[in-house]
């Protein structure tokens, strides 16, 4: 997950700090995943949980973004993303951590200092859910017993392809962008112990299907 999010921040450096949004931009994005179901039994934030009333306050993640191009034609660039939250349940305290990274190619309608854009991408996005254990237990004994605190869990990987749509306002060399940005995904692996299948499920979570509303504040000239 960390690779694909500080692979997203590298594209973020080289292509938008110093250049200008005529030629391209960059900086940093907050984006927000929704809990709840898209449809059926497919969660937007899609992992193992049968209490999944828990996930419906979503989670925040942070990123960066940048592109660059030639004025009047397609951009191309990359965004990532990171973050976890906590999750408190009748069966115990959960951490879900999603994290993702795309390369995209950008198309920018100006209107003044309103610009229209669209964009579509490919790349990864990571899942995670671990479980807290053993709280409390933080002597040297319970290491060398192997019943320290700490998290045990499983992850997931997808192939994913992502579109976007934001609007975004100019001032000077800012840029105020806000939007929404679908994910569809495929994972070969599905859900992995140790990359052994995790076993028990009720459903495949081969694919997936979500997106997340995010806000971005960008820097150019």
């Amino acid at each position: 997950m960390l690779k694909r999010v500080f692979t997203g921040m590298l594209l973020m450096l080289l292509l938008g700090v110093g250049l200008a949004f005529r030629f391209g931009g960059g900086g940093s994005a907050m984006y927000y995943f929704p809990g709840g179901t898209v449809f059926g039994d497919l969660k937007n934030i899609n992992v193992p949980i049968l209490n999944l009333e828990t996930f419906e306050s979503g989670i925040i993640v942070f990123g960066g973004y940048g592109y660059g191009g030639v004025p009047g034609m397609m951009y191309s660039g990359g965004f990532g993303f990171g973050g976890e939250r906590e999750y408190t349940t009748d069966s115990g305290v959960y951490k879900v951590t999603i994290g993702g990274g795309f390369g995209s190619g950008l198309k920018r309608y100006s209107f003044g200092n309103v610009t229209l854009n669209a964009g579509l991408g490919i790349g990864g996005i990571d899942l995670s859910i671990e479980k807290k254990v053993n709280e409390g237990n933080t002597n040297l004994s319970n290491l060398q017993n192997g019943d320290i605190e700490g998290y045990l869990g499983a992850n997931i990987s997808y192939f994913a392809v992502s579109a976007e749509l934001s609007l975004g306002i100019q001032v000077s060399f800012i840029e105020l962008q806000v939007g929404v940005i679908g994910f569809a995904g495929y994972s070969v692996d599905g859900w992995t112990v140790n990359d052994k299948p995790l076993g028990g499920l009720t459903q495949d979570y081969k694919f997936l299907l979500n997106y997340a509303l995010y806000g971005g504040l960008g820097f150019g000239f």
